[in-house]
């Protein structure tokens, strides 16, 4: 059995004792989902992610609300598309969280869209375009990311 220090075991039972308090009152899936939203709300990125939603909607000429609608069609879909794959790749945010606290849909929507990208053939005109759209916006993120740091 491993060497365990005296503070990390202390740190260990009280982490047990707080999960069965947890489960006393709440069912594991509302556990769970308090977990999430404490570890995501650590990493707030917000104005990041307000960025990415402000590019791709300006690029595709739509409002904000109308690349956050649940139906997409056409452009929209596209717009989506292009901005899950910025979210995921770009700044680093799970599929998850992207359906769950940005786009408010099923994890495989987001799915859909990352793979899009992964699997664009450069020698499909449609798939030329769309990964040409998303490097000029991967690019005026990363400049917006780089001029936030300094």
């Amino acid at each position: 059995m491993p060497y365990i220090p005296m503070d990390e075991n202390k740190d260990l039972e009280l982490l047990l004792k707080n999960l069965q308090e947890g489960l006393k009152n709440h069912s594991i899936k509302e556990l769970n989902e308090a977990l999430v939203v404490a570890i995501n709300n650590k990493y707030d990125k917000k104005a990041d992610i307000d960025n990415v939603l402000l590019l791709v909607s300006k690029k595709y000429e739509i409002s904000i609300k109308t690349l956050l609608s649940t139906h997409g069609r056409g452009k929209t879909q596209e717009a989506k598309q292009i901005a899950y794959c910025l979210l995921h790749i770009n700044l680093g945010l799970s599929i998850r969280y992207i359906a769950k606290r940005v786009f408010f849909n099923w994890p495989s929507s987001v799915m859909i869209g990352v793979k899009r990208y992964k699997f664009a053939n450069p020698k499909i005109k449609h798939d030329a375009e769309f990964l040409e759209t998303y490097n000029n916006l991967q690019e005026k993120l990363m400049m917006y990311l780089s001029t936030k740091i300094v």
